[in-house]
This record gives structure tokens, C-alpha cells and sequence, in this order.
């Protein structure tokens, strides 16, 4: 009855405005069947929409469950082991040589068929590259890629640890530590798959490579960049390369709360930092000018903080999110996803809402260090800001920079690239290639309830380091997370679930399967 009535004014209201236009060449009943025929026509179309977003989760069943091998022991104590050791990422000049030395030992010690079986190579000082020959004549090769160092601890956050991060505790159900989240537990959960497997007798057909890095959380330039250029200058060339990166959440993301989605990550954003400085006369404190360089630094950071000098768009990796995932929501989230391009502005302004959101919809730009006098009686003459953005496809590097002067320029700023480490933003790999669909059936194998998406990972991982080498390049950590576990990553209490690490191994053991079997 609301909906009739309603229509009823929207049609006389029409007839009005209609009926003083035409000057009376359309009747009212004309006018009437008109609007009406437009409205079933627009719904008809609307539902046609919403049906074509057709599901392409069917394509990650197998229905055929994967005999696995039983996992050696107990590796939950193996990782916590692991976690002792303050392998902490520093230049190589400050690096703590009795920790990574004390794990690679363990390794050593606590997988003796893979050491035994593989080819080790050491690169840096503690990178290590193990590959297991394939018996194929014509085997191809894949590579799986994770790091054993972790980030620094603050240490006015240690009394919010129920055990501190580098004592290797197990206790209710939980492995903790610095490194249980990320990397360590790829990095061994990928040995103890192999062990396990080795111990049978199994063979791979196809090459397997795994490099464990010694320095991803600064970039990777000791370790990864050179097996990286190992690799090139043996003309090495991967079929895939899996990495760490999307995780598996449950309620997460707006259209599917109720759901389990495991994101893997098929092109990375890039990486920069830029300068800006703001020269003003300075001078003495009681005889100010009416503009000085911390006003303008200060402006300007309000500015690219309120104005978003980088519009939201939709990249590659988030395009394949929406057809993974579009069909899985519920109906009036699909009908949104159904009517694109008319409603990209509505989704657009949707995943602004969020921190996340905006991360994977836009170039982000956040100042994050800023500094400027010397006294605090003397007007400085110089203040700089440095801001940081992560860049997605598409976008290149000169793109931002020339963003950033556009911004400056408003406020007298000059704008260089920082000297840190840069990256532009990687090629958007195939999400309907062998090697992704081998990685989503792994992952429903393992975690049955998992719906399975592509998507851009925001971080940055050291497959950044291997570009070229790959035409698929994937980044999926195996482990699903509640909120405040993901909040763990790098922060307080980080932990993983022994029954999660157990999943983990089984994930691992499922895709070195796929990978070492599939053909060319």
C-alpha cells in the first residue's frame, strides 16, 4: 500500500510538470502507461543485471578431499623455538649473528630429510634458497617465498604481552611471539609440509624453490634481491610465485558478514616517499613575519590530509575482487555491483568509509615525519614534511611525484623524492590462470567455508624483488584471523592459534602437491 501510494504521487507529480511541457500532447493515461512501462522496464533490467553476476566459486571445489601426510610431532613447539630467537631485522652492519645463527641450526636440526634431499644455497649472510630437483624431463618451476625476521617490539607495549614476544610460549591453544604471525610460521609451516611429505618417499615432478629471507622488513635488499639476481642470472623463470599477503577473514568486508573470505593478493601497490620543503625567512620571535615555513608545512600537510590530491578509482586486482566476490553478497549489494558503471560512484564512496577501503581504492597520501627549527625563540627559515604513499597499479612513480608538486606549489613547497626505498606497483597477475585456481582449491581443501577472491595486497612483500620472473605472482598467508589477531601483525600479543599453525602446515602440504604436479 506505502509503495502504491507512493507511486501514485511520483506519476501525478509527473503528469504535471510533463503535461505544462508537451501542452497537452500526451494524455495522462498515456503519460501513466508510459512511466510505468520505463519503471518495469528499468526493474526488468535491474533484475537481469543481478542475475548475469553469476558465481565463479564452483571453479575452487575439487570434490575430491586431498590425503595429506600426518604432520611430524608436535610443530607448534618447533615454531615457538623458533620465536625465540630476536631475529630482528636491521642492516647488516647491526644484525644480531648469534640469533639467526641459532635458528638456522634449528632448521638444520629439526628437518633432517629436507636437508638431506635438497640443494641449499646461503645468500647474504643468512638467506637461505632450497630447491627440490623435479623428476619431469621437462619440469617447470615454482617458487614459494617467506622471511624468518621479524619487526622490533616497542617496549613500553611489553606489559600489554601475556608472555613476553620472544619467549616461545604455548599456552591456551595459542603459540606466542614476535614472528608467530608474520613470517615465521610460513616460513617453518612450508619445512614442516615438506618434511612430512620427504619422509614418504614423495618426489615432485616439477622444480620447487623456497627462499627464506633474512631482511623483508626493510625491503629485502640483502637477502630476497640477491637470490632475486641469482635467479635472473641463471635465467631462471617461474611458472608461479607464492608469497606472504592476504589472509582469511570472516566478516570483514561490507556485503558479507556472515562469510569467510580468503584474499589472495595478485598485485602488490608500490612504494614512495617524498619531501617537501618550505625556505621563508625566519628571524627573531618577538618581530614574526606574517608567513613562516612551519605555517606553510603545516597547511600543506592539512591539505593533502583534507583535499585527497589522489581521486579513488578501481584498479585490476580490485575489478577481479568484485567478480570473486559480487555474486557472494547479499541482494541489494549485488544489485549495486549489478548496475556498474552507474553506481561505481556509490561503491567508490562505499569503501571510503574505511581505512582499509581507502587503501585499496586510492593512492594514499599521509605526512609522517615533519621538522623544522633550532631554538625556540628563532623563526625557522626551512621546515620539511615527509609524506609517504603507497601507489597503486597502474599509477607510476612520477605520476605521484608530480601530484605532490602540484599540491606544494600551493603553499611554496618544493618537492624531491626521499631517499629511502622505492617501488612502483607490480603487474596485476591472472586469477584464472593454473596456478591461482591450484592455490584457491588448496585453500577450500583446507578451510571448506573459505569463499576465495583475488585482491591487491597493500603492504609490501619481498616478491616485489623477484618482478620479471614470473608471470603469476601470488602473496596468501593461511591463516584465518579474527579482528584482533590481524591487529597482532607487527603490534601486541601476536599469536597464532595451534589449530590455525596445524591448517597452515595442511594448506602448505596441499599446494607443494598441486604445484609439483602441474603440467605444462
Amino acid at each position: 500500500m506505502a509503495s502504491s501510494g507512493g507511486g501514485e504521487v511520483i506519476l501525478y507529480t509527473s503528469n504535471r510538470i510533463f503535461g505544462k511541457v508537451t501542452k497537452g500532447i500526451f494524455s495522462n493515461s498515456i503519460m501513466k502507461k508510459f512511466l510505468l512501462a520505463s519503471l518495469f522496464a528499468m526493474m526488468a533490467a535491474t533484475a537481469a543485471a543481478t542475475f548475469l553476476l553469476i558465481s565463479v566459486q564452483d571453479t575452487f571445489q575439487t570434490g575430491v578431499n586431498v590425503k595429506t601426510p600426518e604432520i611430524n610431532g608436535a610443530p607448534e613447539l618447533r615454531l615457538a623455538h623458533a620465536l625465540t630467537f630476536k631475529t630482528i631485522s636491521q642492516v647488516p652492519e647491526m644484525i644480531d649473528s648469534s640469533a639467526f645463527d641459532g635458528l638456522l641450526a634449528q632448521l638444520n636440526h629439526d628437518y633432517p630429510y629436507l636437508w638431506a634431499t635438497a640443494e641449499v644455497d646461503t645468500f647474504g649472510q643468512y638467506t637461505l634458497l632450497i630447491k627440490l630437483k623435479g623428476s619431469s624431463s621437462d619440469a617447470q618451476n615454482y617458487l614459494f617465498i617467506s622471511h624468518v625476521d621479524v619487526v622490533p617490539v616497542d617496549q613500553r607495549s611489553l606489559k600489554q604481552w601475556d608472555w613476553g614476544p620472544f619467549d616461545g610460549a604455548v599456552e591456551n591453544g595459542y603459540i606466542y611471539g614476535r614472528g608467530s604471525l608474520d613470517d615465521k610460521s610460513s616460513a617453518l609451516g612450508a619445512l614442516e609440509a615438506l618434511e612430512s611429505m620427504l619422509k614418504t618417499g614423495w618426489v615432485p615432478e616439477n622444480n620447487l624453490y623456497f627462499s627464506l629471507g633474512q631482511d623483508e622488513e626493510i625491503g629485502g635488499s640483502g637477502g630476497a634481491r640477491l637470490v632475486a639476481e641469482y635467479c635472473r642470472d641463471k635465467n631462471l623463470f617461474f611458472e608461479a610465485i607464492l608469497d606472504e599477503g592476504g589472509v582469511i577473514l570472516k566478516g570483514s568486508i561490507p556485503g558479507l558478514r556472515n562469510k569467510t573470505v580468503a584474499l589472495i593478493g595478485i598485485a602488490e601497490k608500490g612504494y614512495l616517499s617524498v619531501q617537501v620543503n618550505f625556505n621563508l625567512a625566519g628571524g627573531h620571535s618577538s618581530m614574526p613575519e606574517s608567513e613562516n615555513a612551519i605555517a606553510k608545512a603545516a597547511e600543506f600537510v592539512t591539505y593533502i590530509q583534507s583535499a585527497k590530491i589522489f581521486h579513488a578509482q578501481f584498479s585490476d586486482p580490485v575489478e577481479d575482487f568484485i567478480t570473486h566476490l559480487g555474486p557472494e553478497m547479499s541482494l541489494g549489494m549485488k544489485t549495486i555491483f549489478a548496475l556498474r558503471p552507474l553506481t561505481n560512484s556509490i561503491i567508490l564512496a562505499s569503501y571510503q568509509k574505511s581505512n582499509t577501503g581507502r587503501a585499496l581504492t586510492n593512492n594514499t597520501a599521509i605526512a609522517t615525519m615533519i621538522s623544522a627549527g633550532i631554538k625556540d625563540n628563532v623563526v625557522p627559515a626551512n621546515a620539511r614534511v615527509v609524506c609517504n604513499t603507497r601507489i597503486l597499479p597502474g599509477t607510476t612513480q612520477a605520476d605521484i611525484v608530480r601530484a605532490y608538486e602540484l599540491a606544494a606549489a600551493k603553499f611554496g613547497g618544493i618537492v624531491t623524492k626521499y631517499q629511502h626505498t622505492s617501488s612502483e606497483a607490480t603487474a596485476t597477475s591472472s586469477s584464472t590462470s593454473q596456478a591461482f585456481i591450484a592455490i584457491g582449491k588448496s585453500i577450500t581443501q583446507t578451510f571448506p567455508e573459505a569463499l576465495v577472491s583475488p585482491y591487491l595486497t597493500i603492504g609490501g612483500t619481498d616478491s616485489k624483488n623477484f618482478i620479471g620472473l614470473s608471470k603469476n605472482t601470488y602473496r596468501f598467508l593461511p591463516i584465518a584471523l579474527q579482528p584482533d589477531e590481524l591487529a597482532s601483525i607487527h603490534g601486541t600479543n601476536e599469536r597464532i592459534s595451534i589449530e590455525g599453525y596445524h591448517n597452515l602446515i595442511s594448506f602448505y602440504q596441499r599446494i607443494i602437491l598441486a604445484f609439483g604436479a602441474l603440467p605444462n
